[in-house]
């Protein structure tokens, strides 16, 4: 234990020193070798990019010290991640581009609802963009590429796009440049999942116009995943306002007894007839229940029972099952709500998290971790953390 304690106390205030690099490369076509120019080239959820030239050929200027997943992108073609160690920052990139498969294009084109946007275009902008006020500002400026397909039985609804979706946010300031590489809305258990690399540009705005934005970015940032990692990693949860406790989750076994019990009463027309008021009204109370039945330990925890020092640039965030996360330095916008409505008692924000295959994720010093994927978000952060309220990992925080 006790050298646990001392690689944690060294990752979290070493103070590691970035410096400045570039990472030079080259984009090919991956069957004809053939130069590809106007290659958007960027590091995943930052503002930092560039084009490759008439050649393929390209530079970024980067931080050393962590590691980047650098993305390429252009119509026509599937989209290339390359994860780039702090050892291996320095070499040449060479990225090489398969063409988007014609079979599955023609797949896609025929299966695909004939009126989608007017059909999903709500349920989709609803659970990427957001449903809060900040999302009341923000437009996809191309949703003619985005393409939908319905399964009836299943009740799941996915989306397609044929290039990267164009998102103006008017609220932070951003122009997003969004590849979105799956869209999944599952109607039946009200679930979705939604994964894709965005690039970040400013907007021109006026001295009022930044000067507003820069306040909603503070706003938007403070409470966020974003916010919470970087405070893990440097060991700053509590300074930073965030508490932890673990909670644990059953099954709502009551639940699953009264869900049997209703099947066995239930006619051949559809009809379940309990002529008991009080049967009746037990029956519809545990049924609106939740599934699960959660307990929450009333004692926080300490950052270094679930994140130790990997490496002088890394620290591991590793636990199994559920933790919730409290941020106690501001008041939850309810999801939709006006910012003024006066019937909602305010609370603070509470999110839920767990990790889906694997117990732990790696965290960097500017809060981007991997594999993002591996995050199942409840609460707060299941509505807030939506492109609306995105923030780029070089955004700079001074309160």
């Amino acid at each position: 234990m006790k050298s646990i304690f001392i690689l944690i106390i060294l990752s979290f205030f070493a103070g590691t020193i970035y410096s400045q690099t570039f990472i030079k490369g080259k984009v090919t076509d991956a069957v004809t070798g053939k130069e590809l120019p106007s290659v958007s080239i960027f590091i995943n959820n930052s503002s930092i990019g560039t084009i490759s030239d008439e050649h393929g050929n390209f530079t970024l200027k980067v931080k050393t010290g962590q590691r980047l997943e650098i993305i390429a992108s252009s119509i026509g073609y599937e989209s290339v991640v390359e994860n780039i160690s702090p050892e291996n920052i320095s070499q040449t990139l060479f990225i090489k581009m398969k063409q988007k498969s014609a079979e599955m294009e023609q797949v896609i084109v025929q299966s695909y609802e004939k009126d989608g946007w007017n059909k999903w275009g709500k349920t989709f902008t609803d659970y990427l963009i957001g449903t809060g006020r900040s999302s009341a500002f923000c437009t996809i400026k191309n949703s003619n590429v985005v393409r939908f397909i319905f399964d009836k039985n299943s009740g799941m609804l996915t989306a397609f796009t044929s290039e990267p979706l164009i998102i103006e946010n008017k609220y932070l300031g951003y122009q997003l440049v969004y590849d979105l590489q799956n869209f999944v809305f599952d109607q039946k258990r009200r679930t979705f999942f939604f994964l894709g690399f965005p690039f970040f540009k400013d907007i021109n705005g006026t001295e009022r116009k930044d000067r507003k934005w820069q306040e909603r970015r503070q706003y938007a940032y403070e409470g966020s995943i974003l916010h919470f990692m970087r405070a893990l990693y440097r060991n700053i949860l509590t300074d930073e306002g965030f508490t932890m406790n673990i909670l644990d989750r059953t099954v709502n076994k009551e639940k699953e007894r009264i869900e049997a019990l209703y099947k066995k009463l239930m006619r051949p027309d559809g009809r379940v007839i309990i002529q008991n008021q009080d049967s009746f009204n037990y029956y519809g109370k545990i049924l609106s229940e939740s599934d699960s039945l959660d307990f929450i330990h009333p004692s926080s925890i300490a950052s270094d029972s679930v994140a130790y020092g990997y490496d002088s640039t890394t620290t591991v965030f590793n636990f199994t099952g559920h933790l919730q996360i409290t941020y106690t330095k501001k008041k939850e916008v309810p999801d939709g709500k006006s910012f003024y409505a006066h019937t909602y008692t305010w609370q603070k924000p509470k999110s839920i998290i767990s990790f889906i295959t694997a117990p732990s994720i790696f965290v960097y010093a500017d809060g981007s971790y991997f594999e993002a994927a591996n995050i199942l978000n409840e609460g707060y952060w299941a509505w807030s953390e939506k492109l609306s309220n995105l923030l780029p990992t070089d955004y700079k925080y001074e309160k």
